[in-house]
């Protein structure tokens, strides 16, 4: 899958959300090494160069696909839907990733997204199913290290995690494979959402609303459980707010939408940006 870049946005706040990066990173270098993965961390400092890095390098051994980019910053508030964004643009292949740091998923799922995209017509696809798919892990370092080490050559053993694993329901959220013309020209994410809530729902429906075929892969998704800091509880300050904007847009129409979009000023910031960098 050469022609996929995986995108991640981070901060690293917790010794959990630390092991999860690994994991994910190290699952995606490993399993893709023709995809790039790129990781775009805001923070104070670099916790993933300190900390991370040096294990991901043990675990996968070349990271020359690998991609980090830091931005300093002593900003509570953590704009996911920003640094979606600012990956989206330098992203240089056709297909991107828009990845989750806590998940991975059977490889397969991956595969299945991506024939769909290229040999199937699908604009986007959500590569684990509706329902009752997630699988909710209960990590650790010990488990970590088992996981890791379990790849035959091919790929990693996802019944090492069976004994700490329960099934819980699974939506939207997690990410999806994307065509980057089709992400650019709906909108790219709604940087009015700041921090977490909603903008996973919203960018799905968008995608819905203005016509696009989007697939779906009904498969597990693993999702490597951590504790609710500042940017992911519902106590987050922006969490109504964004919620109320979610409210707002699900009932307009799609001509109402098309000219809220059009009119929002950092579409016209991310439209040099790529102008300049075509």
């Amino acid at each position: 899958m050469k022609d996929v870049t995986f995108l991640l946005p981070c901060r690293i706040e917790t010794e959990d959300r630390l092991r999860n990066v690994i994991t994910s990173v190290s699952y995606l270098l490993k399993n893709f090494p023709e995809s790039k993965v790129m990781i775009q961390e805001e923070d104070t400092k670099s916790v993933f160069k300190e900390h991370a890095f040096p294990r991901i390098e043990k675990y996968v051994g070349d990271t020359d696909n690998l991609i980090h980019i830091f931005e300093e910053s002593d900003e509570k508030l953590f704009h996911k839907t920003r640094i979606l964004n600012d990956l989206c643009c330098a992203a240089e292949t056709p297909i991107i990733y828009n990845h989750d740091v806590d998940v991975v998923l059977p490889k397969n799922s991956y595969e299945l997204a991506h024939h769909s995209i290229v040999k199937e017509g699908s604009h986007a696809v959500y590569p684990f199913g509706c329902g009752i798919y997630q699988w909710a892990v209960t990590y650790s370092d010990e488990l970590l290290d088992k996981f890791l080490s379990s790849h035959d050559g091919n790929d990693f053993d996802l019944g090492v995690l069976k004994d700490s694993k329960q099934r819980i329901p699974s939506s939207i959220g997690w990410g999806q494979m994307i065509q980057k013309a089709v992400e650019v020209s709906m909108g790219m994410w709604n940087e009015e959402f700041l921090s977490w809530g909603a903008e996973d729902c919203e960018f799905y429906y968008r995608l819905n609303l203005f016509g696009f075929k989007v697939g779906r892969v009904v498969d597990d998704i693993y999702h490597f459980e951590h504790g609710r800091t500042f940017n992911s509880h519902y106590h987050n300050p922006k969490f109504q707010d964004n919620d109320k904007l979610w409210q707002w847009i699900r009932n307009q129409d799609r001509d109402t939408l098309a000219g809220y979009y059009s009119n929002l000023h950092y579409l016209k910031v991310r439209g040099e940006q790529l102008n300049a960098s075509l």
